[in-house]
């Protein structure tokens, strides 16, 4: 459930993580304009457009996650003061539900996915969700706009609750850039799965 607490992943944090990049990538696309009228689609201008292409994937694989720069450190203190020295294995994630639509990020919140033995919860900035393993049905991968990319996808867990579907969407923030979080990503659902199939 939402909480009352202040909102750690703000709109200035989200922007952040574009903004950055597009400032590191956009001189090259004007430099590839700017040749336009000399050289054509040849020469220079292509040095242009594909230095923009290419910096501004390098800038947003490096750079596209720091908006949450002591993020992880800050909600791992928050977590600490409520439940003091907590072993449960966790992650730290960017988090949303399938209603959510971001036009600046497309995590609702960031925060630690907690694995318990018997169900998955999230605690983040203002959001607190927990879901039951014997609700869930599946767990897979789901694209998200990082996936344009190749630089994310979110890891899907797919419940019914009250006969309703439902779907728990996180995608990890443990590494330091984009595709270290892919790779991690493909750990997790992998544990997640060795989750389910267990006994609670």
């Amino acid at each position: 459930m939402p909480t009352d607490t202040k909102p750690l992943w703000t709109t200035g944090r989200k922007l952040a993580g574009n903004l950055v990049p597009m400032v590191i990538g956009v001189p090259f696309l004007v430099y590839g304009v700017r040749q336009y009228p000399t050289h054509g689609f040849a020469g220079q201008t292509l040095v242009g457009l594909f230095g923009f292409l290419i910096v501004t994937w390098l800038a947003t694989n490096f750079l596209g996650l720091c908006g949450g720069w002591g993020l992880k450190e800050k909600l791992g203190r928050l977590l600490h003061l409520e439940r003091p020295f907590d072993k449960t294995e966790k992650h730290f994630v960017g988090f949303a539900r399938p209603s959510y639509s971001g036009l600046l990020d497309p995590h609702e919140d960031v925060g630690y996915l907690l694995v318990h033995d018997d169900n998955l919860e999230f605690f983040g900035g203002t959001q607190r969700i927990s879901l039951e393993k014997a609700s869930v049905k599946k767990i897979g991968f789901r694209a998200n706009p990082h996936s344009v990319l190749g630089l994310g996808r979110w890891v899907s867990v797919e419940a019914v609750v009250k006969e309703k579907p439902v779907r728990f969407l996180v995608e990890p923030r443990e590494k330091s850039t984009l595709i270290g979080n892919v790779f991690y990503g493909t750990r997790l659902r992998k544990r997640l799965e060795a989750w389910f199939d267990s006994k609670i």
